[in-house]
């Protein structure tokens, strides 16, 4: 390696070596020896030059481009060693993709020979530095606290061929560190630390002029410091504001320290231990080794990693701008962001949908984009894909039955009906519902059994019928082949429910009457059928876009049999979409998700008990069969409740409230007089996230989207207990036995993920979004199928600009981003450490004992603070697991990232102590990795390089030094002015000193 690049450097060298030799004879009045020592200085001098001309030649090759590494090796203590192991840099290159890909390394420290390939197995993995330094390195001290760097010797010779001086070098990442000018913040309460809270995004700055490496906890630099700041005990300020306070003064790499005050009495030095070589002072000892006020900002062209699973049609290549795709026509960019993740990733999508039946790519690019839009109108093309924005979903629906009884029109003998149709709309968003119209379809295939001599009977719903106004009066309307009731204004609040009634039909039918030998009909009895492979469904327009819709219901004989012509009678049909599927008896059960009820299509919408079973204008709850019935104080039958708490994801429970339980169904659900005022609604409880900013802030944001994955529920064995899977599937879902009432097993208290034990389903799913610094799915939790490999496809631009031009483009700024694969200990965890800001609700379940005496109807929970502050606790666990698996070759890496036990590091209810039975939303859960992705990246442009050089002579084996010289230089890898794509000019491209001092 050493040989093409020193070129430049010999050049330099030989020059000035000639320019010195002429100088000297000139000058007279100067010893000879006075002379001889000026040019052997200045030639060691131009030697460390040399040196830093060599780093220089290689970051302009090398990294004249936006898809290099930077990354590092650092060999095991030796035992007993004081001082910690000296991190040898490497800038790695890839090429090829999947299966074909690979990496090279170019080490950033002198080497006499060039390093191999990983070891077979190893993707990604920085070599050892002692085979490259050969048997004779040089030793040179550099940081105190890290122990000798073992250098090869580089030489140059002069034009005889003699060597007449060396050098050796070492590079120190400065982008490894936290960067004290722009890191932590004073943005919140008192002072403190703050970062964005729900409802807005983790990645939304408190103020538009922030940057994403303003979250990163500088305070928690002091040992003594936790989730919150302390504040100092002089002058009452934190650490992060002497930090702040002390920015005008950061000029060099070393100035941390006199920029903080951090100072001894006296301004005397700050000792050091002896053993360590650390500063004493720990806050100070920090701030020396763990941050950097020198760094420059720059922008980058955000282009997806060399990482497995990725192919080759899109590494290298520009990502796509989230911003962008959100800005333009909405049909060409749910094609374009699903094309794109097919290219990337061939095998996602056929590898998570299951039995999902509609387009599940461009299902979760409507999702993304209305996630983000400001308005709530939903991207939508029926068979195809639809996206979930702030518009209500069907919770339940109520046919309303009456029977007027029989009667005579003109010569007419006729049966009276009313109908009516009623729907509650759940708005499972975050947000609230306005300015929004909905219209339901009013579709019923119950027809009246015949009766005497008549003619087959039609069907409620029949056109001839609804179109006839001898037969039918009603408010309905005929749209693309359906008649919709009127259209209903609707506003809803953040995870309220709400009944409305969508339609009422007047029928006067015709019968053919027996007669009694008075000349008067016979009383008649007849049932009203409905076929359940005929059955109906029905369809909720949202602002006339058909939203959901809901295949078939079964409504079952009981309640609409017997009938008598000379009886009036009422009865009422209900269903809730989301929970039971199938003929009575036989019911598939799922967990209660409307979102999942549009694409259930195989198996029909089965029937809900009215009006026992209802609870309307609140969380549904089959509160006569379930909460009232089941004899399990744990309440673990689970057919027909709504609790977000119990799904994969889960969530939280909205409350349900005190009301009783009537069997009078005469009432209609909008009556509010028989069930009282529902409980207060609250955003923080919706199960569907969405922003509506009108802009993306951060790929991580893409976790919102609801996942429409659709498996057979299957546990996974408990720990130790084997065939503990099997039984407690059979429980919760009754494979064998499809007649017995499921319950959820006593050893769980969730709908199992989608694990390898899970079978593809057209009838199961719901309580999904996409797993983005959570644990994934077990099944997907592979190279190419992971969500998280989505922010390697994906960005977001300059969002904090109010420019669209930068939000829209295809760069990204780098600014005190923290590179993750050679950051310390402390700057892993200032990026992870920091409470849990958004998820209000934040719970601890205290007794999975449904508390049904309070109107919650769910287990006991009591509100919960948690964050990852200090030493063992959860920062410190992320930091060690980061540590010990990196290098990364993308950001999707670290989102799978697994600690020394092999279990997930981010999201993982399992790393907080004693909390397993924690209880929060996937924002939440997903917080973490949000900060750290947001505030790091894997490639470095701010190095100091550390060069040793002498002037030499005597023979090679044992040459005699002339003369000394150590600099140490602090290097901009500068990309210059960039293209118009956003892609490095090379000509602009400039590697350049910003400062530089003895050492």
């Amino acid at each position: 390696m050493a040989a093409g690049f020193t070129l430049p450097a010999v050049l330099v060298v030989t020059g000035a070596l000639l320019i010195l030799a002429v100088g000297v004879l000139l000058v007279t009045g100067i010893e000879r020896s006075t002379a001889r020592s000026f040019v052997d200085r200045q030639r060691a001098v131009l030697a460390a030059r040399a040196g830093l001309e060599e780093i220089r030649a290689v970051l302009g090759t090398e990294a004249s481009n936006d898809d290099y590494l930077i990354v590092q090796h650092a060999d095991k203590p030796l035992a007993n060693a004081t001082k910690e192991p000296v991190p040898y840099l490497y800038l790695a290159r890839g090429s090829g993709a999947d299966k074909t890909l690979k990496f090279r390394y170019v080490p950033l420290f002198s080497t006499e020979t060039s390093p191999t390939a990983p070891p077979v197995g190893s993707l990604l993995e920085a070599p050892e530095a002692e085979p490259l330094v050969g048997t004779a390195p040089q030793e040179l001290t550099t940081l105190p606290w890290l122990a000798p760097a073992k250098l090869a010797w580089m030489y140059i010779k002069d034009p005889a061929g003699k060597n007449v001086s060396r050098y050796a070098y070492w590079v120190e990442d400065l982008q490894g560190k936290i960067d004290g000018r722009v890191a932590g913040n004073i943005d919140g309460e008192g002072g403190l630390h703050a970062r964005a809270e729900f409802p807005d995004p983790p990645a939304k700055p408190k103020t538009e002029d922030i940057l994403p490496a303003s979250a990163v906890a500088i305070h928690v630099l002091d040992p003594d410091s936790g989730d919150k700041s302390k504040l100092a005990a002089e002058g009452g300020k934190t650490l992060t504001q002497k930090v702040i306070d002390g920015r005008p003064a950061m000029l060099s790499p070393d100035s941390i320290i006199g920029a903080t005050g951090t100072l001894a009495s006296g301004g005397d030095a700050l000792p050091r231990d002896a053993t360590t070589g650390l500063l004493s002072d720990p806050i100070a000892a920090a701030l020396e080794r763990d941050v950097s006020p020198v760094n420059q900002s720059y922008l980058e062209q955000a282009v997806v990693p060399y990482a497995p699973g990725l192919s080759e049609i899109v590494v290298g290549k520009p990502k796509l701008n989230l911003n962008k795709l959100l800005s333009g026509s909405r049909s060409s960019a749910v094609d374009e962001m699903a094309k794109w993740i097919d290219d990337a990733m061939p095998e996602f999508k056929d590898a998570r949908k299951g039995g999902f039946p509609d387009d599940y790519l461009k299902t979760l690019a409507a999702g993304a984009l209305d996630y983000a839009d400001s308005d709530n109108d939903p991207t939508v093309e029926p068979g195809s894909y639809l996206g979930i924005d702030a518009y209500p979903l069907l919770s339940e629906i109520v046919l309303h039955i009456e029977f007027l009884g029989s009667g005579k029109v003109g010569s007419r003998y006729v049966l009276r009906w009313r109908f009516r149709l009623f729907a509650e709309l759940w708005n499972m968003t975050n947000k609230p519902v306005t300015n929004g119209t909905a219209r339901l379809s009013y579709e019923v295939n119950l027809q009246p059994e015949t009766i005497g001599a008549s003619a087959e009977s039609l069907p409620f719903d029949a056109p001839s019928i609804l179109k006839d106004s001898a037969q039918s009066s009603h408010n309905l309307t005929e749209i693309d082949g359906k008649f919709y009731g009127p259209a209903q204004n609707v506003t809803l609040q953040p995870d309220e429910y709400r009944f409305y009634e969508f339609a009422a039909v007047n029928y006067t039918l015709d019968y053919s009457p027996s007669f009694g030998a008075n000349g008067q009909p016979k009383v008649s009895e007849f049932d009203l059928l409905e076929p359940e492979l005929d059955a109906r469904g029905i369809t909720l327009r949202w602002n006339d876009k058909p939203v959901h819709t809901i295949e078939g219901i079964v409504r079952d004989a009981f309640g609409v049999s017997n009938f008598k012509t000379n009886q009036a009678r009422t009865t009422a049909k209900a269903a809730i979409p989301g929970h039971s599927y199938g003929p009575y008896g036989v019911f598939v059960n799922n967990m209660g998700d409307p979102r999942i009820a549009h694409y259930l299509r195989t198996t029909r919408l089965g029937e809900n008990a009215y009006p026992e079973n209802i609870s309307p204008n609140r969380r549904n709850v089959r509160r006569y069969t379930i909460y009232d019935s089941d004899p399990s104080k744990e309440k673990r039958h689970h057919f027909g409740r709504v609790l977000p708490s119990e799904w994969p994801d889960g969530g939280h429970d909205s409350p349900i409230g005190n009301f009783a339980v009537t069997t009078t169904n005469t009432i209609l659900p909008t009556d509010t007089k028989q069930w009282p005022s529902k409980p207060i609604p609250l955003a923080q409880n919706a199960p569907q996230r969405i922003s509506n900013l009108g802009r993306f802030y951060s790929a991580t944001e893409l976790g919102r989207v609801h996942d429409p994955i659709m498996w057979q529920p299957a546990y996974i064995d408990l720990k130790g207990k084997a065939g503990t899977g099997i039984a407690d599937t059979e429980s919760l879902i009754r494979i064998k036995d499809p007649g017995s009432k499921p319950v959820m097993p006593s050893s769980r208290n969730q709908w199992p993920e989608v694990t390898t034990a899970s079978s593809s389903s057209a009838d199961y799913g719901g309580g999904n979004t996409l797993r983005i610094g959570r644990p994934e799915h077990g099944r997907f939790d592979r190279p190419g199928e992971r969500a998280s490999q989505l922010v390697d496809l994906f960005h977001a631009g300059m969002p904090n600009s109010d420019d669209a031009a930068e939000r829209e483009g295809g760069v990204v700024e780098i600014k005190g981003n923290i590179n993750i694969n050679t950051a310390g200990r402390n700057a892993l965890r200032a990026m992870a450490a920091g409470l849990l800001k958004q998820d209000p609700e934040l719970r601890r379940v205290t007794d999975w004992v449904h508390d049904t005496g309070s109107g919650y109807f769910r287990p006991k929970t009591t509100a919960l603070e948690l964050g990852t502050p200090t030493i063992s606790l959860v920062a410190d666990q992320i930091a060690d697991a980061i540590l010990l698996r990196r290098p990364f070759a993308s950001s999707s890496e670290i989102a799978a990232v697994l600690d020394k036990n092999d279990e997930p590091i981010f999201g993982n209810r399992e790393i907080y102590q004693d909390l397993k039975n924690i209880q929060w939303s996937d924002a939440a859960a997903e917080e973490v990795f949000s900060r750290v992705h947001d505030a790091s990246t894997l490639r470095s442009r701010n190095f100091r390089v550390w060069v040793i050089g002498q002037a030499i002579t005597g023979p090679d084996s044992k040459p005699e030094i002339l003369a000394e010289t150590r600099r140490a230089f602090t290097l901009f890898s500068d990309p210059g002015e960039r293209k118009t794509d956003g892609s490095i000019d090379a000509t602009k491209h400039r590697p350049r000193v910003t400062y530089e001092n003895d050492f």
